[in-house]
Order: structure tokens, then sequence, then C-alpha cells
């Protein structure tokens, strides 16, 4: 029987730079702010590094043929593995998600979780969280067992919606796992473009023009992130129905009740860019394609799904969402 091929993509210790420098600090008094991030931020290094060699000792012991590479140094399609482990956070696992089709599952690993103690503690002198791991199924603490469980076929991957998109009816190479922004550029300026919602090519909402700071629209899986802080609401993680909301819009005044709502798996949001500039930004700043005035954006549900093995804890909050997400789902879906 032939070995697991396995790849691990590894956090790019580069985000840890600024703690980083070569020349001489200017950091005069030892109880400052700053000197206290630059210890935190040398600390979570050292966490993040700890955890990859610690995964990599256990890999080492199991019966699978394995690599690793820094995130930042992959550039192609991620083919030929049976399993990818990404080492990291949230981000690392979103940036990996991108390279990755729908036949090759990911179990993320959370290298430096947050501590409640540590923020309760510094909560009045520095910004202690680290990473939130949402997506993360393990920490280095129960790592080899869940790991085990994947190669022996004790469990099995949940199955994530992500967002296609079409500009100007051409598919675009990357798919989001959390979110599409569609905005200007510059943050200061005002987005201009009109939207409707589609269901077998036929429009089944008024059309809605707006002039406001952009429009976002999250899977289930990014429910929880900036659409939740923007106002939105939790999904169901394994919903395949996703969610737009306006930002800011500008005198809304009829179509107010049109601004945020749900675009169900079977429909398709098709909308018009109307400023010079402006830009579609996919799972964060990094990935982003330019568009100008008269691009057409076609938005859906319908790329391909994303195996990701999930927490316990997150799987269990599927059924406590249910219920409030379809009473959500009956008054947001008008159409």
């Amino acid at each position: 029987m032939s070995r697991r091929r396995l790849l691990m993509l590894l956090k790019p210790i580069d985000v840890y730079s600024d703690s980083q420098s070569d020349g001489p600090s200017r950091i005069t008094n030892p109880q400052s702010q700053e000197l206290q991030m630059l210890h935190h931020l040398e600390n979570r290094l050292k966490v993040h590094n700890d955890a990859i060699i610690f995964c990599q000792n256990i890999l080492c012991r199991k019966p699978v043929e394995w690599k690793s590479i820094v995130l930042n140094n992959l550039s192609q399609p991620i083919h030929d593995v049976d399993l990818v482990v990404t080492v990291g956070g949230d981000g690392t696992l979103l940036q990996a998600s991108h390279f990755i089709d729908d036949s090759v599952p990911v179990l993320g690993v959370n290298s430096d979780p947050t501590r409640a103690e540590e923020v309760e503690k510094l909560s009045n002198e520095i910004d202690a969280t680290r990473s939130t791991g949402y997506l993360c199924a393990v920490t280095v603490n129960n790592f080899e067992q869940v790991l085990d469980n994947i190669l022996e076929g004790r469990t099995i991957p949940s199955k994530l919606t992500r967002i296609s998109i079409c500009v100007n009816s051409l598919v675009l190479s990357t798919y989001a796992l959390n979110d599409v922004l569609i905005a200007h550029p510059c943050p200061a300026a005002v987005s201009q473009f009109s939207f409707k919602i589609k269901s077998d090519d036929q429009p089944c909402s008024p059309l809605v023009n707006s002039r406001s700071s952009g429009l976002r629209v999250s899977t289930a899986a990014g429910s929880t992130a900036a659409m939740l802080s923007a106002g939105g609401f939790p999904m169901p993680i394994l919903s395949e129905d996703l969610q737009f909301m306006v930002r800011e819009p500008m005198s809304p005044g009829e179509t107010s009740s049109l601004m945020h709502g749900l675009i169900k798996s079977h429909q398709s949001m098709d909308a018009t860019w109307f400023c010079k500039e402006g830009a579609i930004y996919t799972d964060g700043s990094h990935v982003f394609y330019s568009i100008q005035s008269g691009d057409t954006i076609e938005i859906s549900s319908k790329a391909p799904i994303l195996k990701v093995f999930l927490s316990q804890r997150l799987q269990t909050t599927v059924k406590k969402l249910e219920e409030a997400y379809l009473q959500k789902k009956e008054i947001l879906c008008k159409y």
C-alpha cells in the first residue's frame, strides 16, 4: 500500500519582522509599550517556530511522505498530495486555500493560539491577542491525535462553500473562502455601483443603485469575520448561501432594506461598477483585481468547495446556529 503524501505549508516568519531589527534600538524606556510589544512579538515568533518543529517531529514518526514549504514560496496549484497541513492561523489557511481545489483536504494547525490570561494581564498596556484560529482544527496539544484519526479514516473533512467571481464573463482564478470586497482603492473615496440578485439568469430582485464605501460578500465561513463586525450575522459554517452587505450606504432611501441580504445557493449577484477605478479584494488585501467603469461582476457560490477538517467545537455550533439562521433567512430572503 502506498504511503500517504502530505504537504505542510508554513506561515512566513516575516510577519514578525518588525520585531527583528538589525539596527540600534530606539527604545530608551525599558517599561515602554514599544518594548513590551517587542518582547510579545519575539515570544510569538518563538512559539510559532516551536510549533513547526513539534509538528515536523510528529510527521517523522508517521507512515507518510511529507515536505514543508513556506507559504510565500508557493506559486503553483497544489496537486498530487493526500493532505495539506497549514501551520499558522486562519490567515495561513485562507492564503493556502487559493492554491487548493476540491480534491485535497486541509488541516489547520493554530501555531500560536491566544492566551486569555495574557490578554487580560496586559489589557491596559498592549494588545496581546495572538491567533484566533477559527478554521484551525488543532493546536500542538492535539495535532497527533487528530492526524492519526485522519490517516486511519476515522474522521472526514467538512465541505466549505467558496465564492466564484466573474468579471466581464471571465472567471477569476482565485476563489474566496472568507469574503470578497468590491470597493474604490482609496478608502476615503465613494464607491458607485449597482446590483441585483438573479436566479436561472432571471432577475429576482429590484435593481439597487448604490453610493457607498463598497460591497462585501461573505461565505458562511467568513460570516464571523468582517461581516459580523459590520453588523451582519453568523451563519452555520456548512451553509451554501452567501451573505452580502453594502458598506456605509449614502441616503439608501426606499432601497435600505436591500442593502443587506442573502444570495442563496441557486442564485447569483450581478453588479456593475461605475467609478473610474476600483478593486475586488479576495480574502483580505493581498489578492486583488483592478476594475474600471462599466465592468460587470457576477458573484455566486458556484466555486469548487474546499475540504477542511474542523474542530469539534466548531462542528457543535452548527446545530445551535441553524434555528437562528433559518429565522434570519426568512426575514432577509424577500426574493
